[in-house]
C-alpha cells in the first residue's frame, strides 16, 4: 500500500510539473523571455506579495480542514466496524504523520510568509519555498485519500497487526524484546484480530472473517518457528493473560509452553459461537483452520499443541450439538476424521479422537439430533478404513468404538448407521481381514432381512456426487465399483447368519 502511495505521488508530482512548466515557458516565450526582475514584484509592489499568498493559506487551511473532518469521521467509524486498533494503527503509521505534519506546516509557513512581508521587505526565497509547498502538498492530496481509502480497508488492517505480531515474535527471538511486556503487546494484538473476526461474522463479512482466521492460523505458524528460542519468562502466565481461568489451569499452559496456541485457540474459539448464529458457513473455515494447526503441530512435533487442538475440536462440537446446528456438526466431524488420518501413526491419539467420536455421537442423540449420531458413524468407519491400510495399531481398538455405536434406538431403525457399517464390512472383506469382517456381520444380525436388502441396494446404486451441494460434496453412501463386489458378498453373508438365526 505504501509503494502505491509513493508512485501515485510521484506520477501526480511529475504531472504538476510538466503542465505547469510547460504552461510557463509557452507564456515566457510569448512575452518575449523577460528577466527574473521583469516578472517579480519584490521592490515594485510588496503587497501584491501577500495578496498571492493570502488565497494560498485559505487554500491550504481548506484542504487541512476537509482531511481532518475527513480522517476525524472514516478512523473512527470504522475502527468502531472493526476493531478500535484502527485508530492507533492509523496514529503510528510514517505516512500518516509525516503527511497531516506536512500540511500543518505548510499552512502556518504560508501565513507565517504572509505576516513577514513588509513594504520595503520581500522575502522571496520564503514565498518560494510556500508557492513550491503548496505544490507539493497539492500533488500529495489526491494519493494521500486514495491512501486513506485503503488504509481504512479491513483486510489491511489484518496485515497490519499480524505483521507487528510477528515484528514482536522475531524481537523477542533475537533477544532484543523484553518478553513480558512484549507478551502483553502481541496478546493484544491476538486480541484485536479476535475481536475483527466476530464483528465481522456479526455483520455477515465473510470473507474479512476468513481472512483473520488464517492469519490467526498463520500467527501459530509463526510463532512455531521461533518457539524453541523463546525465553522462559515469554511463556510465563497470569490471570490477567487468560481471565476466568483457574490456577491449575494457567499453570498447566506455563508447564506446556501453549499460551500462544491458547490465545490463538480462543479467538476461534469465540468466532465459531458467532459463526454458529450469524454465518455458518464460516464454521467450515474455522473447523479447517483449527485442523491445519493440529495437523501442523503433529508435523513438528508439538505434542501440547497437538493436544490443544483436538480440545478446541471437542470444543466445536459441543457447540454445534448444543445449538443443534446439523451442518457445524457434521462440518467438524469431517475435519476431525481428516486429522485422524493425517496423525495415524499416533495410536492413544487416535483412540482419543474415536472415544471423542463415540461420546459426541451419544451427546448428540440426547439433544434430538439423530442424523448427527449416523455421521459420525460414517466418518468413524473412514478412520478404521484409513487405519486398516496404514497398518495402524489402534486399528482394532477403532473399529470397536465404530461397533459401538447403535444403529437403532428404542426400536427405531437408523438407515444410515447400518449403510455405514455395511460399508466397513465389505471394505474389511475385500481387505481379507474376515475375523473383522464377521465382528461387523455379528453386530448386524439384529437389523431385520429387508432392512439389509434395501441398504445394499441403495448403497449400489449411489451415485459420487451428491444430490445437493455440501461442503463433503461426496456422496457418504457412495462405493467405487472395485469395492461393490465385496459389499455383494458380504451382504450376502450377512443374509445368510440372520437367515440361521430365523429373521
Amino acid at each position: 500500500m505504501r509503494r502505491a502511495f509513493v508512485t501515485s505521488l510521484l506520477f501526480a508530482f511529475v504531472g504538476f510539473a510538466l503542465l505547469f512548466g510547460t504552461e510557463f515557458f509557452l507564456e515566457w516565450r510569448a512575452a518575449g523571455y523577460p528577466g527574473v526582475h521583469d516578472m517579480s514584484w519584490a521592490g515594485e509592489n510588496n503587497a501584491k506579495l501577500a495578496d498571492v499568498l493570502s488565497p494560498m493559506a485559505r487554500a491550504y487551511n481548506n484542504v487541512l480542514a476537509m482531511l481532518l473532518a475527513t480522517i476525524g469521521l472514516a478512523i473512527p467509524l470504522t475502527a468502531n466496524m472493526h476493531t478500535p486498533k484502527l485508530i492507533d494503527l492509523f496514529l503510528r503509521d510514517r505516512i500518516n504523520r509525516v503527511v497531516l505534519s506536512f500540511m500543518a506546516l505548510g499552512a502556518a509557513h504560508v501565513l507565517f510568509v504572509v505576516y513577514i512581508i513588509g513594504p520595503r521587505f520581500a522575502p522571496l526565497w520564503s514565498v518560494r519555498i510556500a508557492v513550491l509547498a503548496a505544490l507539493v502538498g497539492w500533488a500529495i492530496l489526491i494519493p494521500y485519500f486514495f491512501y486513506v481509502v485503503r488504509f481504512l480497508d479491513p483486510s489491511r488492517v489484518v496485515r497490519r497487526l499480524s505483521e507487528e505480531v510477528v515484528h514482536h515474535l522475531e524481537g523477542v527471538a533475537a533477544g532484543k524484546r523484553e518478553p513480558a511486556s512484549t507478551q502483553e503487546q502481541v496478546a493484544a494484538r491476538i486480541d484485536q484480530l479476535g475481536t475483527l473476526v466476530m464483528k465481522s461474522l456479526d455483520r455477515g463479512d465473510r470473507g474479512i472473517a476468513r481472512e483473520g482466521i488464517w492469519a490467526l492460523k498463520q500467527l501459530i505458524d509463526q510463532h512455531a518457528k521461533h518457539k524453541a528460542k523463546m525465553p522462559r519468562a515469554w511463556f510465563r502466565v497470569d490471570r490477567a493473560d487468560f481471565v476466568g481461568l483457574s490456577t491449575e489451569a494457567l499453570d498447566m499452559i506455563y508447564d506446556d509452553r501453549t499460551w500462544f496456541e491458547m490465545k490463538c485457540g480462543l479467538q476461534l474459539a469465540h468466532g465459531y459461537q458467532v459463526a454458529l448464529h450469524k454465518a455458518s458457513d464460516a464454521v467450515s473455515s474455522i473447523s479447517d483452520a483449527n485442523r491445519v494447526i493440529a495437523v501442523r503441530a503433529a508435523e513438528r512435533g508439538d505434542h501440547e499443541a497437538l493436544a490443544l487442538a483436538v480440545r478446541f475440536f471437542n470444543n466445536f462440537l459441543r457447540e454445534a450439538i448444543k445449538g443443534k446446528n446439523v451442518h457445524a456438526v457434521y462440518d467438524v466431524f469431517h475435519q476431525y476424521r481428516l486429522l485422524a488420518k493425517d496423525v495415524c501413526d499416533r495410536p492413544a491419539l487416535i483412540k482419543q479422537i474415536a472415544r471423542h467420536f463415540v461420546y459426541y455421537a451419544t451427546m448428540a442423540r440426547q439433544y434430538g439430533l439423530v442424523f448427527a449420531p449416523q455421521l459420525a458413524i460414517f466418518d468413524l468407519g473412514y478412520i478404521v478404513r484409513r487405519a486398516y491400510e496404514a497398518n495402524a495399531a489402534a486399528a482394532p481398538d477403532l473399529l470397536t468404538s465404530v461397533l459401538a455405536l447403535p444403529h437403532h434406538t428404542r426400536g427405531d431403525l437408523h438407515s444410515m448407521a447400518v449403510k455405514a457399517k455395511l460399508i466397513l464390512g465389505a471394505f474389511l472383506l475385500g481387505n481379507r481381514l474376515v475375523p473383522e469382517a464377521a465382528r461387523v456381520r455379528a453386530n448386524l444380525l439384529d437389523v431385520p432381512r429387508l432392512e439389509i436388502e434395501h441398504a445394499t441396494e441403495e448403497l449400489l446404486a449411489a451415485e459420487r456426487v451428491f444430490f445437493e451441494v455440501t461442503d463433503h460434496q461426496i456422496n457418504l453412501e457412495y462405493v467405487p465399483p472395485e469395492r461393490r463386489e465385496p459389499l455383494r458378498q458380504f451382504s450376502a453373508e450377512l443374509l445368510a447368519d440372520i437367515g440361521e438365526r430365523g429373521h
